[in-house]
């Protein structure tokens, strides 16, 4: 019993930062690397940051040979602009995508010039040239962006705005997890720079949503099972309706891996993978989180017995 998984196989080239042991410093390794992941049934492969850009095309052009979609980070010698030419058809984390949007701000938060990074990221509208080039871009070639809002929300936040404030699926994880999660963020430190620059990242997301640029809901590492509320919750302070929110975390998913036909939608043929809420969410998207019962494959369960079962509240 549980979701189905659309699993996406990491690589990373060597170096000091470089992450698990699936190394990709040739193209012969990318090759087979791909085909290690595509023959144990994964659906997509993650780029992360030591990559070179021979070894992303390489990777690119394997996967897309099979069949799969590529994600992920952004390598350290490469933008947006790189990844996305090199076979990128989707980009973790809106920073990736900011860094290209305002360049000069980037050029400040080198060289550590916190107030002259405040007076830039505090302008930010979305409108400026760099930034609508880059919406472009990422429009013509039908890259998919999945800001993962929910994780800058959580380690950019400073007391003024406790976790709970925005969080509350963190009072329904195991203890443990919760103690750690509520000590996440940055103190009280630059706290004008920090939030003005999730801000920015709000805003970013909304230039690229303005522009139908699609968007999927992601987390990363915060609330699990929770924080994917909370990113509907995000786009839709960004400008969604909550339908487009809604949608954001159903069929344009689905679409991006190339699944749209068998989910993503409730219609004749598809799968029977859905959830029942006790609120409508669109009137209030924060009722997402009312989640009564859930469907999957067919087969219903209540969601107070499930919590039950674990010896959790429901």
């Amino acid at each position: 019993m549980g979701p189905k998984l659309y699993l996406a196989g990491v690589v990373d080239g060597s170096g000091p930062q470089a992450l698990a042991i699936a190394r990709v410093d040739t193209p012969e390794q990318a090759r087979e690397w791909v085909n290690r992941y595509h023959d144990a049934g994964f659906a997509q492969i993650k780029i992360y940051s030591s990559m070179t850009k021979e070894n992303v095309q390489a990777v690119a052009a394997e996967a897309h040979r099979l069949g799969m979609t590529v994600t992920g980070h952004v390598p350290f010698n490469m933008n947006t602009y790189d990844a996305v030419n090199t076979g990128f058809d989707q980009i973790n984390h809106i920073t990736f995508i900011f860094a290209v949007m305002d360049p000069e701000f980037e050029e400040l938060r080198r060289s550590r010039k916190l107030e002259e990074m405040l007076t830039q990221v505090q302008g930010f509208d979305g409108t400026s040239a760099n930034a609508q080039k880059a919406v472009s871009f990422l429009k013509e070639h039908g890259t998919v962006v999945d800001p993962t809002l929910t994780v800058y929300e959580m380690t950019m936040r400073t007391a003024r705005n406790p976790l709970m404030h925005f969080e509350p699926g963190v009072a329904k994880v195991a203890p443990a997890l919760a103690e750690q999660l509520k000590n996440v963020g940055s103190g009280g430190a630059n706290a004008d720079l920090r939030e003005a620059m999730f801000g920015a990242y709000l805003k970013s997301v909304k230039a690229l949503h303005d522009a139908k640029v699609p968007l999927v809901v992601g987390t990363d590492q915060t609330v699990p099972g929770h924080s994917v509320h909370r990113a509907m919750e995000l786009f839709v302070e960004a400008g969604f309706t909550p339908m487009e929110a809604l949608q954001s975390a159903t069929i344009v998913p689905a679409r991006a891996m190339k699944v749209d036909k068998e989910v993503g939608t409730i219609e004749p043929g598809k799968r029977a993978d859905l959830v029942i809420l006790g609120g409508n969410p669109l009137e209030n998207i924060s009722n997402v989180r009312k989640t009564e019962r859930v469907m999957q494959g067919g087969v219903l369960y209540d969601c107070a017995s499930l919590w039950k079962s674990v010896d959790f509240l429901p």
